[in-house]
């Protein structure tokens, strides 16, 4: 009976591995896929960053959601993944959430959740919850980043908000990332930098002239910018969240793997302890008959 039952529990542990080894699979090509779409939006990206910088810092024009708001709330926006099974990837989104609310015991936050996981950050922290978004596509389209932002747009120009934070997940390589909190509204132009990776681009726009106005083109490149920073962000954390899959999984693995070989080695002794006896018993049988 022993035998049966931890050769059963080989079986399912076996199983298990199996599964956690294809999830790690396809973490992995979805790892990728989302780091592609972000390095293939990143000139879009980088040349708008320039033109804003242009005309913001050198053309010393401004712009509403360059500065900070008229009320005196915060809106956090959320980022965490719909599925669990990804390791510590929103435990770390909610640390980052709960220390930011400690931080800021006098101020009433709200919250903007992107993935059922980001609710339930939501609901830990006691935060006013003022939408979900937790039916987005595999790798977010245009019209639903566009969506996400009109919205984030509709409440700061509410004049209720001084900021709206981002809290999201940094892609670093396939065995890094960090949770950080950013501020999306007023944007940064150091935060957008750094978002966009544009550091190494510098042009000189004094020889151009600009139609209708460089104002107009502003108000045109401000939030063209932010849905850019946003998309980027949202692939960041999509490509953390399967980083950190990857890695739970293949943790996973390695311990269905481990636990195989020591309930075989128990096999093995129990099967032998099995023999054994059953040959005691027939010696003892065959001395007791003579």
């Amino acid at each position: 009976m022993q035998t049966k039952t931890i050769k059963q529990k080989m079986k399912s542990v076996a199983n298990i591995g199996k599964i956690t080894k294809a999830m790690e699979m396809i973490s992995v090509s979805k790892m990728k896929k989302a780091i592609s779409k972000r390095n293939a939006s990143s000139l879009f990206a980088k040349e708008s960053f320039v033109l804003l910088e242009n005309l913001h810092e050198h053309k010393n024009l401004s712009h509403p959601y360059l500065e900070s708001g008229k009320g005196e709330k915060v809106l956090i926006l959320a980022i965490a993944s719909n599925k669990g099974l990804c390791g510590g990837y929103n435990i770390n989104v909610s640390k980052q959430v709960s220390k930011f609310v400690k931080e800021n015991p006098n101020t009433e936050i709200d919250i903007i959740a992107v993935g059922r996981q980001a609710k339930k950050i939501a609901s830990r922290n006691e935060l006013n919850l003022l939408a979900s978004f937790d039916e987005f596509s595999e790798y977010y389209t245009a019209s639903e980043v566009r969506s996400l932002l009109h919205v984030l747009f509709e409440k700061f120009d509410s004049e209720e908000y001084s900021s709206i934070k981002i809290v999201y997940t940094e892609f670093i390589s396939s065995l890094s990332y960090e949770a950080k909190i950013q501020s999306l509204i007023p944007l940064s132009i150091d935060t957008a930098r750094e978002i966009v990776g544009a550091d190494d681009v510098k042009r000189d726009f004094a020889q151009y002239s600009f139609e209708p106005s460089e104002q107009e083109v502003l108000n045109t490149v401000v939030p063209a910018v932010l849905m850019t920073v946003l998309y980027q962000l949202l692939l960041e954390g999509l490509a953390s969240e399967h980083s950190s899959r990857v890695s739970a999984m293949k943790n996973a693995s390695d311990n269905a793997r481990d636990l195989g070989e020591e309930l075989r080695i128990n096999y093995n002794r129990a099967r032998q302890a099995a023999i054994t006896q059953e040959i005691a018993e027939i010696v003892g049988g065959s001395s007791a008959v003579s």
